[in-house]
């Protein structure tokens, strides 16, 4: 009976942890497979958030890269339209003490200067140019007549654009077309003005020279003439350098050269010039820091003779020399990019009365200091003391014609000093 029980209970005890021993990897695998199952739906969330990111970081790289592109499109584009213009030029203080006689300005050059050039780019091969320069005086205007005016006569200090014109090319040949100051030779002693037309110019072939031929018109008030012709710029040799022109006048020598607006009835102006010119001018670099420049110019104008009723009673002023000479020795250059530079010069010139105050057919006078009518010295020098910053000054000692209604046939010896410092930019 007890074994029987025995072996009853032991039975049931059995099959009980049979029992469980069979049901519990079945829910724990379960439970398994459903943690597995939320951790892989997590992964898939995951894996897609990592991809919509870096679908993301993908477009923001793309539009990062083409913001970039258009930025440095538009950098290259703004700094291509600023490279398309160019403003330079100077400002200059100037001072000068002058004895010349006759009716100009004794302090002309007690004045500030701005001289202001832009260049507009077109494209590679042409651009457009202008010019303004100002003039303000802060001296009275003083001649040796005694005269004495306002400095605020002067018409030349507004400030305004006084010139334009065009540079550019088509293949070989070079044009410069409009109104700006041009001049021939090294130093403009037949032609040195503001003139209104058109040079043309290319290089001759095997050599290092330049032709050029020009039709010009000078546009001083009055005024009413053009030259036109042709000539040759270049270097010929080891430290030599010519410059040569002929230009012929488009009026007679008898003809008028236009109207004198200064006087006080009308008048015509006598044709001083003749009707054809020509300049020679070379320039010699013999040995380091030597520089010698020498300019001749001729025109066939025709002789005349100026008659006047002055204090001294009745004089006669002969006018019978057509050629200015200009002579000039440098040591060294100055420049402007290089504090502590400098240069030293020393100038002789000839040139030929002229009833109009011309030099040549319309040279240049540099700022009054190279008179018609007179012979001499100018001695000067020019230093950089910082840079973009020159000073220049000089003393001109001179033989020179008296101007004066009355006085034309007297000489006088002239004493002027100048000194400016000109800041570039």
């Amino acid at each position: 009976m007890n074994q029987k029980k025995t072996t009853a209970l032991l039975l049931g005890l059995t099959m009980s942890l049979t029992g469980t021993a069979f049901a519990a990897p079945t829910d724990q695998a379960q439970d398994i497979d459903s943690r597995i199952a939320a951790l892989e739906q997590q992964q898939s969330n995951l894996e897609k958030e990592i991809k919509e990111l870096r679908h993301q970081n993908s477009q923001l790289k793309n539009q990062t890269h083409s913001q970039e592109k258009q930025l440095n499109g538009l950098s290259k584009s703004v700094k291509s339209e600023l490279d398309r213009v160019q403003i330079s030029g100077f400002g200059r203080v100037s001072w000068d003490n002058d004895n010349i006689k006759g009716y100009t300005d004794r302090n002309d050059n007690r004045r500030f200067y701005l001289d202001l050039k832009g260049k507009f780019k077109v494209n590679d091969d042409w651009n457009f140019n202008f010019e303004s320069e100002t003039n303000p005086r802060y001296a009275n205007y003083v001649d040796a007549n005694g005269t004495l005016k306002s400095h605020n006569g002067h018409d030349d200090e507004d400030g305004a654009i006084q010139r334009v014109w065009v540079e550019g090319k088509t293949g070989v040949v070079n044009y410069d077309i409009g109104r700006r100051w041009r001049g021939l030779g090294f130093q403009n002693i037949l032609l040195g003005n503001e003139t209104d037309g058109a040079v043309i110019s290319t290089a001759i072939p095997k050599s290092k020279l330049t032709a050029n031929a020009f039709y010009l018109t000078p546009t001083d008030k009055g005024y009413d003439f053009s030259v036109y012709g042709a000539g040759a710029q270049g270097q010929v040799g080891h430290g030599l350098q010519i410059s040569a022109a002929i230009a012929k006048l488009n009026i007679g020598k008898h003809e008028s050269m236009g109207q004198d607006v200064y006087a006080s009835e009308p008048s015509e102006y006598l044709n001083t010039a003749g009707s054809l010119g020509f300049v020679l001018s070379a320039m010699w670099n013999p040995m380091k820091n030597i520089f010698l420049i020498g300019d001749y110019a001729r025109t066939n104008g025709q002789d005349y003779t100026v008659g006047e009723w002055g204090a001294n009673g009745y004089t006669e002023t002969k006018y019978d020399k057509h050629d200015c000479t200009a002579l000039r020795l440098n040591y060294r250059w100055s420049n402007i990019n290089d504090p502590g530079s400098f240069q030293l010069y020393a100038r002789w010139y000839n040139y030929a009365r002229n009833k109009n105050n011309l030099v040549g057919i319309f040279g240049d006078k540099e700022w009054g200091a190279l008179q018609p009518g007179s012979k001499g010295w100018i001695l000067g020098f020019k230093y950089v003391p910082a840079k973009n910053i020159e000073w220049e000054t000089f003393y001109e000692m001179a033989t020179a014609q008296n101007t004066l209604y009355g006085h034309k046939n007297e000489t006088y010896h002239r004493n002027f000093v100048s000194t400016m410092v000109d800041y570039h930019f």
